[in-house]
């Protein structure tokens, strides 16, 4: 249709496939966090814990929905180092097959389309393979503690990281044929030929990460709404030193909080939601630099403890993997309607819900633009609807109207399909 672009597109001719990836998605979601009790005075606590904090799905033939690789979290807590607040040992270890994209142009041109007859994709986005490998580990510290939550309410954390990713030869879709296989890997060997930064094919990383989490922010399993506000502060270094792929020596600072109030609860005495409606704001500024190379990735994110897809995608409605900038600043706000349960097993919920939304952004140039492109506003409004499932995903549909800026293909107005709450 005219005008319209369907970034996720549900024109699949492989609909087995999709069913399969949501069973073992709800599968999944079974998997119930667990841990090694103790007793202390009269209470049992946990003292070992373990939790599934991501699914990596593969986008294929425009569905997300395809589980390639998941991440997990497990962690201990120490005998208390301070009266009243935890002292927990935390790591978390990750990988997947996973696939993502650039608009960058030969020249280096930022957020400019390739030749689509190059690239083999209409929309000129050279589209990578990348096996990723990501884990981290160290210590978080309670400095205050959250009496009616039963959790630190400040700690300072600590962690080293690490990431493995190679980039293979561009992202091949099944069924594609030899003339396409052939373009697609004949654009990623010139854009790996003329990619200014370190890692063209890939990266082997590491770096120090630390920082401040405020966490006031409570989730009613009843109406399946937030309340309350969550802040986290924190500064990320990648010193140099030769690596066996994609040296970098970046840093970054990151400030991010989201805060969320119920705004209204309809029929409160019943035992599962009827109506809720609640609001939520998310802000976040994030800058990074480096002296010699900035890692690819760096560029296409928000930092923090659950790194966040960039500009363009923070800023709903405008093609991921545009908009890499060394400054990114983004205001989402929205106003979210949780519908009646449907169907409820063993205590979790099927639940639908309607969503409206406003984002404004700012990203500056990026890393050592030889042409030292500026920055510039993006803005967008849309509406949704999205369906949760037994308390683990959310599925949902959106309707994105960009207000500030352009999409890359010009399209007034683009639907998307995703997986999970947008923050």
């Amino acid at each position: 249709m005219p005008g319209i672009q369907v970034d996720r597109c549900w024109r699949c001719p492989t609909a087995p496939r999709v069913v399969i990836g949501a069973i073992l998605l709800l599968c999944l979601s079974l998997l119930s966090p667990a841990g090694v009790e103790a007793e202390e005075d009269g209470e049992k606590k946990d003292l070992f814990f373990y939790r599934i904090t991501d699914v990596r799905r593969y986008f294929v033939w425009g569905w997300d929905f395809i589980p390639t690789g998941i991440d997990v979290t497990i962690g201990y807590e120490l005998p208390p180092w301070f009266a009243g607040v935890d002292t927990i040992l935390q790591a978390t270890l990750g990988g997947g097959y996973e696939g993502f994209g650039t608009f960058r142009a030969f020249d280096y041109r930022p957020n400019t389309p390739l030749d689509p007859a190059e690239t083999a994709d209409p929309n000129g986005n050279l589209e990578l393979n990348s096996p990723n490998f990501q884990w981290q580990a160290g210590i978080r510290q309670g400095i205050l503690w959250n009496q009616e939550l039963d959790r630190n309410l400040l700690e300072a954390f600590l962690y080293y990281r690490g990431r493995y990713d190679r980039y293979l030869d561009g992202r091949h879709y099944w069924g594609s044929d030899e003339t396409q296989i052939a373009a697609i890997e004949s654009a990623h060997e010139a854009w790996q030929a003329s990619y200014l930064g370190s890692d063209a094919y890939g990266i082997f990383g590491s770096s120090l990460f630390a920082g401040l989490t405020f966490d006031a922010l409570r989730f009613d399993r009843r109406s399946k709404a937030y309340d309350g506000t969550h802040a986290e502060a924190s500064f990320e270094i990648s010193p140099y030193f030769p690596s066996v792929l994609g040296a970098s020596d970046f840093w970054r600072l990151n400030f991010s909080t989201k805060t969320f109030w119920i705004l209204y609860q309809g029929r409160p005495q019943t035992e599962k939601n009827w109506f809720t409606i609640y609001a939520g704001s998310y802000f976040s500024i994030d800058y990074a630099d480096a002296r010699r190379q900035m890692p690819l990735y760096v560029m296409q994110t928000f930092g923090g403890t659950k790194p966040r897809k960039g500009l363009a995608h923070a800023v709903r409605g405008f093609e991921d993997y545009s908009w890499d900038t060394q400054l990114k600043i983004v205001h989402n706000l929205d106003l979210r309607f949780n519908l009646p349960v449907i169907y409820s097993t063993r205590g979790r919920d099927l639940l639908p819900g309607l969503i409206l939304y406003f984002d404004l952004g700012y990203g500056s140039r990026y890393w050592r633009d030889p042409l030292d492109t500026r920055g510039g506003f993006l803005g967008s409004t849309g509406v949704g609807a999205y369906f949760g499932i037994l308390d683990f995903v959310y599925a949902q549909l959106y309707c994105h109207f960009p207000l500030i800026g352009q999409r890359i293909d010009g399209a007034p107005f683009a639907l998307d399909i995703d997986i999970g709450l947008h923050f």
